[in-house]
This record gives structure tokens, C-alpha cells and sequence, in this order.
């Protein structure tokens, strides 16, 4: 999910896989980096330092890393029976994408609101995510919204962006544009290039906001200058307009 509705620029199908995807990317990324950092006397059992629980869940991750998934799968499954929250999460995802194991959304589903109770803030979102779709669990956007306003209180940019597009449209939730004015600014102080051009559309319209185009287009600046294309193209049609009007 990237776009919503704007009076400035057509607004995109809204997608949660695609915001749900980038936590698999950034997953890799950290799985990858953790099993650079686990070298063989760790794996030998030399080092014991550590508790067990956290050298079983980077023997785990180093797995994932070296995309041994049916290893990490048995790794992560025994930690996330003891409710290690973090293994949880990654069992998760390995339903989630078949990975290691059949892919099996309710299974996903149940593992990721074990983790997300525990307060892991991806599972969080990501079982919102999966109420939103109906993957595993029954469709229901109230959850997905209670579950997505969890995350965003911990800082999770993508939930934050979501509770902007749910309180502009009245999903799951009731319609109010101030709160969605309020959750993608907060998206785009942290740097979300849709929610600041979403933040600059409102302010633009002056929903839930005072009208004010110069802080519509300080926004739009920011995101363009990540290249995002609706922010581009708002800018490029602004200022045609102003050099007709001129």
C-alpha cells in the first residue's frame, strides 16, 4: 500500500503485501548481517557467554541467512514454543512465505499474534496486515486497525502510513482526516516518501489541516527528492499551473 485518495493526484490501488514485503527485505538483510557476525567458534559452542536462548536463536538466524530454511525452521519452531518473541516473528515469516515449510498463512497468522502480544513491533503490523487481507484469519479491518495503531505507538512507519489511509477513508475506524494528518506526518518525519506526499496532498486540500501550499510543497520537495513519482509529478503540475496563471 503506497497511495490514497488526493483532489491533486490520482490515487493507486491499495496493496498491503506490498507494505508487508518490506519487512522479508529487511529480514534478509539483518539475517544476513547477523550471520556474518557468527563466526565458528560461536557455532562450536566456545563461546558461552551468552544465554542459551540467544545462541540458539543466532545459530537460527545464521541458518536463515545461509538460506538453510528447513534448518532455521526447527531452530526458530523450538524457540517460538518458548515464547521468544523474536523467533516467533521470523517463524512466522517462514509460513508466510513458504520457506522451510509449507506455506500456511493460519499458521503465520498465529504465530506472528504470539509474538505481536509479546509486543514485536513487525509482528505487530504484520499481523494487522493479515486481518486487513484475510491471510489465515478472518477479514476484519477493526482488528487490523487495533493492531496497526499498536505498532505505529512504537514508531512502526508502515502502520503509522496505514492508520493515515484507514482514517482518511473511514475503515475500520472513524473518519476523522486530523488523525490522519497526524499519523503520516509522523511517517514522514521519519522519512516515508508516501506519507509525505500524502501529508503534502492534505495540506494542499486543507483536509484536516489548514490550507498552506508552501508546506504541501516542502513536503512534496522532500519526497521527490527520494524520487517518488507522485510527488514529482505534483510538483511539475503546480508549477506549470503557476507559470499559466503568471
Amino acid at each position: 500500500m503506497r497511495k490514497t485518495d488526493s483532489l491533486v493526484v490520482k490515487s493507486q490501488p491499495i496493496d498491503w503485501k506490498q507494505r508487508r514485503s518490506i519487512f522479508s527485505f529487511l529480514l534478509l538483510v539483518v539475517s544476513l548481517f547477523i550471520a556474518g557476525s557468527v563466526n565458528a567458534s560461536i557455532l562450536s559452542e566456545e563461546v558461552s557467554s551468552q544465554p542459551l536462548q540467544k545462541q540458539m536463536l543466532k545459530h537460527a538466524m545464521f541458518a536463515y541467512g545461509s538460506a538453510d530454511y528447513e534448518v532455521a525452521y526447527q531452530r526458530l519452531h523450538t524457540l517460538a514454543s518458548q515464547d521468544v518473541a523474536e523467533a516467533q516473528y521470523h517463524l512466522a515469516t517462514l509460513y508466510d512465505d513458504g520457506r522451510g515449510v509449507e506455506a500456511n498463512p493460519a499458521m503465520a497468522a498465529f504465530w506472528y499474534r504470539r509474538a505481536a502480544k509479546l509486543g514485536h513491533v513487525n509482528a505487530q503490523y504484520n499481523i494487522g496486515v493479515a486481518h486487513a487481507n484475510g491471510d489465515g484469519v478472518q477479514k476484519n479491518m477493526v482488528d487490523a486497525v487495533r493492531w496497526w495503531r499498536v505498532a505505529a505507538i512504537s514508531g512502526s512507519i508502515n502502520a503509522q502510513f496505514n492508520l493515515g489511509i484507514m482514517y482518511l477513508k473511514g475503515v475500520g475506524i472513524r473518519r476523522d482526516a486530523s488523525e490522519a494528518v497526524h499519523w503520516w506526518n509522523k511517517a514522514a518525519q521519519q522519512g516515508d516518501p508516501a506519507a509525505q506526499y500524502n501529508l503534502g496532498a492534505l495540506y494542499a486540500n486543507g483536509q484536516g489541516v489548514s490550507q498552506d501550499v508552501n508546506t504541501a510543497l516542502d513536503w512534496w520537495t522532500r519526497a521527490a527528492e527520494q524520487g517518488f513519482e507522485q510527488a514529482i509529478v505534483a510538483l511539475r503540475d503546480f508549477h506549470t499551473l503557476k507559470n499559466i496563471e503568471n
